[in-house]
């Protein structure tokens, strides 16, 4: 990566950086209670994607201040302790191959990885007999006539991306009628049978945490092309949820915090930011940062509502106001064992008419603790359905569904938490955001295009692994060179 001139930097900062006049008097007020720095670069945010800016960029040598508006680092992945040893990912929380960013920056910051348990059967909502629960083993997917024809469609939508391009989706035949059909819309028009349409729209929305309604087929395909095929995306052994961290994702981002040593300033967040070729002011609640350049690694709807001066281009504007954020309730119930292997259960159901879409073991390596967890989703409709719930009927309710599928002993756990990303004040939804039908063709790369000495990053800009920490931190990292080039 090319040097930073700090002297550069400074003047650009220091003269013809704002238009002339100068800061409006609430500018001049705000500067009047904050402190006021310098900096090469201003970095927004401290989720993967600006820790990973942040870290690729002081490495090379230059000067640079994180602005976080949380109390911690972590951004959408937050991991807390048990008394017993284990630890729990209230939100960001698996890594598997091809995730070569991730991968490679554990190892980096000192962790590791382990398997994901999965010892024993699946559970699934049967396709052409739903009174019951199949009971799937890794043989059983290509004898049962349901999983033959779910597998079917995966296959479909598979070859259908195939040739799709993530770095110009839009240049994709006949985008700009796939864009503005809903994946809804689609499958409605190819997947006969209701059970199996239903089943593969529940699965494949959950990777948006949207409705079929909310994103077009155009965006799904740039989804599952992006992240390497269906399997790669849904999958165990092999595909993205293979592999858990020891002690929690979060902890890679506080070891990557510990590595900026007091650059970052948390209770920042963002208000206003005035640009102009030679640099920007960045102007938090507590700080104005003077920088040559700006990256800004929030979701794009936390970037738009940052006060722009000059205002930015239309596209960009108008992009983060149809990039929305997911809606999902991710629940994590502590049981004093994995009940369920005693069974021949792995842990792992999907039920595409139930509130609680589906399950998980996320049960720690015995050497930490002996406690078992089961992960549970509650994605889309059905979260905002539960959401305006007292939080013990929306328990009680959720118990009832696991003991469904795992038996009475699911009622007793000794520990329940539970995390929906869209209550809080500075993610606002999760896993991560979608861009609405129309959107990918009528604005195109706007979401990532620089704009002057402002740079754009986050897991939503990635064209490969979106909506992972690996896409985040390969967004970071991409803004951190076209930073060292400018």
């Amino acid at each position: 990566m090319a040097g930073i001139s700090r002297r550069k930097v400074i003047g650009g900062a220091a003269a013809g950086l704002l238009p002339a006049g100068g800061l409006g008097r609430a500018a001049q007020a705000q500067d009047a209670a904050a402190a006021s720095i310098t900096a090469e670069v201003c970095v927004v945010g401290a989720g993967f994607a600006g820790l990973a800016a942040a870290y690729r960029l002081k490495q090379a040598g230059a000067d640079v201040v994180v602005l976080e508006a949380r109390n911690r680092v972590g951004g959408r992945s937050l991991t807390i302790k048990t008394e017993d040893g284990a630890w729990i990912d209230l939100g960001a929380h698996w890594v598997g191959p091809t995730q070569d960013r991730f991968m490679a920056m554990i190892k980096e910051m000192g962790c590791e990885t382990y398997r994901s348990p999965r010892l024993g059967k699946v559970l699934q909502l049967g396709i052409f007999d739903q009174s019951k629960y199949q009971r799937i083993g890794a043989a059983d997917q290509d004898r049962d006539p349901g999983a033959r024809l779910t597998n079917a469609e995966f296959d479909r939508l598979d070859r259908l991306a195939a040739k799709l391009d993530p770095e110009k989706p839009w240049s994709f035949p006949d985008a700009e009628r796939l864009d503005a059909t809903t994946f809804s819309e689609w499958a409605r028009q190819n997947i006969r049978n209701a059970n199996a349409r239903r089943f593969v729209t529940e699965e494949m929305c959950a990777i948006a945490c949207a409705s079929p309604e909310e994103l077009s087929i155009l965006h799904m395909l740039f989804l599952i092309k992006a992240c390497g095929g269906v399997e790669k995306l849904i999958g165990y052994d092999g595909d993205a949820q293979q592999d858990c961290v020891i002690g929690g994702t979060q902890l890679v981002a506080q070891r990557l915090a510990e590595k900026l040593a007091g650059a970052i300033r948390h209770g920042a967040p963002v208000r206003r930011l005035e640009w102009s070729a030679n640099g920007a002011v960045v102007h938090a609640d507590t700080v104005s940062v003077a920088a040559r350049h700006v990256i800004l690694a929030v979701p794009p709807h936390f970037a738009g509502a940052i006060e722009y001066a000059p205002a930015l281009p239309v596209d960009r504007v108008q992009v983060t106001q149809r990039w929305p954020q997911g809606l999902v309730i991710k629940v994590q119930i502590v049981y004093r064992e994995p009940f369920w292997r005693r069974d021949g259960l792995s842990g792992e159901s999907f039920d595409y008419e139930s509130v609680l879409g589906e399950t998980d073991d996320s049960s720690v390596p015995e050497r930490y603790s002996g406690t078992g967890i089961l992960t549970g989703f509650v994605y889309a409709a059905h979260a905002r359905k539960l959401a305006p719930l007292p939080a013990e009927d929306r328990k009680q309710q959720l118990l009832a569904e696991v003991a469904k599928r795992f038996g009475r002993a699911a009622l007793d756990p000794i520990g329940y938490y539970e995390a929906n990303w869209s209550q809080e004040q500075w993610t606002r939804g999760c896993f991560t955001g979608f861009l609405t039908p129309g959107a990918t063709v009528l604005f195109r790369s706007a979401v990532r295009d620089p704009v002057g000495p402002l740079h754009f990053a986050g897991s939503e800009t990635a064209t490969v692994w979106p909506s992972f920490i690996d896409g985040a931190i390969r967004s970071g990292e991409r803004a951190a060179a076209a930073v060292g080039k400018a």
